[in-house]
């Protein structure tokens, strides 16, 4: 098989397991943040055979592991954020904010990098606004706050991806994972006895059915997927990876239909409000494939 040829395969995989993580979310019945605790903690204990086996640790530096760490914080307020969408509305309110997130990346990074942001970028901003409005306005009220903390998932994502961006030139991208989960457990570690003061109630430790579905989704929704991304990244242009990463929405939502049923809980207007970000999310990469044409 053609190696390029692979690579899309291996890239759509990963995408479509990507796709599955709203699913788990919802089923898996556990606090959003206690399910992020043993989600981080079963991936990087998953990935440490790779670390020792590589020397992965051999090249991380105490300033590399401080940054790394530092965005790992916010991958840990992203996870939360994310999965506590889910709790508060459905799979596919959650899938639907994460489509924003290349849009809010375009944001976070003339903002971290001091660089102006360019009119077609922020055309496209505007663009998803109403599909954003569409979405909210024809929601049940109990979905709202879901969908707020969605975005704010989104965001937080943007954020660490941009932070990840600038500095990854700096250590190998399996170490910098190992170091962000580490850190994503590490500090919602020091969160829990916190949160269990608040909610003495909540549910910490898993039953048989949520520790199954949470090794798959350590396992083979961000351990496997991650790999086969890497894989794929050697051999597929930025351009073509950025419009595939965007099916992952398109992935999560047709599964919450097809496994959940959650089309019975939305209306005709919640799914022409996702085409229309999905429509702006997707235009945004060819706009920048046509203007780098054009300085060149």
């Amino acid at each position: 098989m053609n190696i390029v040829l692979r690579s899309y395969i291996y890239l759509h995989i990963a995408v479509f397991l990507f796709g599955f993580t709203g699913i788990l979310g919802y089923v898996i019945d556990l606090p959003a943040v206690t399910l992020v605790w043993w989600r981080s903690l079963l991936t990087w204990l998953m990935l440490l055979p790779y670390m020792f086996y590589t020397n992965g640790f051999k090249h991380i530096t105490k300033r590399s592991f401080a940054i790394f760490a530092g965005i790992g914080c916010i991958v840990a307020l992203h996870w939360i954020s994310f999965y506590g969408s889910i709790k508060l509305a459905n799979s596919s309110v959650a899938m639907i904010c994460l489509a924003t997130i290349s849009v809010m990346t375009v944001f976070c990074d003339a903002w971290f990098n001091k660089k102006s942001i360019l009119w077609k970028d922020a055309l496209i901003g505007i663009a998803i606004i109403p599909g954003i409005l569409l979405i909210i306005q024809n929601i049940s009220t109990q979905y709202k706050l879901g969908f707020i903390v969605g975005l704010i998932a989104a965001a937080f994502s943007a954020i660490f991806a941009t932070l990840n961006k600038k500095f990854v030139q700096s250590l190998h991208s399996i170490s910098i994972t190992w170091i962000e989960l580490f850190a994503v457990w590490a500090f919602i570690t020091l969160m829990l006895p916190f949160y269990y003061n608040i909610n003495p109630e909540a549910k910490f430790l898993p039953n048989y059915s949520d520790l199954f579905y949470l090794i798959i989704l350590s396992l083979f929704c961000t351990v496997i997927s991650y790999v086969l991304v890497l894989k794929s990244l050697h051999h597929i242009s930025a351009f073509s990876a950025m419009l595939t990463f965007n099916l992952e929405t398109i992935y999560g939502i047709i599964l919450s239909i097809v496994i959940l049923h959650e089309h019975r809980q939305m209306n005709a207007w919640f799914y022409i409000g996702v085409l229309l970000i999905l429509l702006s999310v997707f235009l945004h990469p060819y706009l920048n494939k046509a203007r780098q044409k054009k300085s060149k």
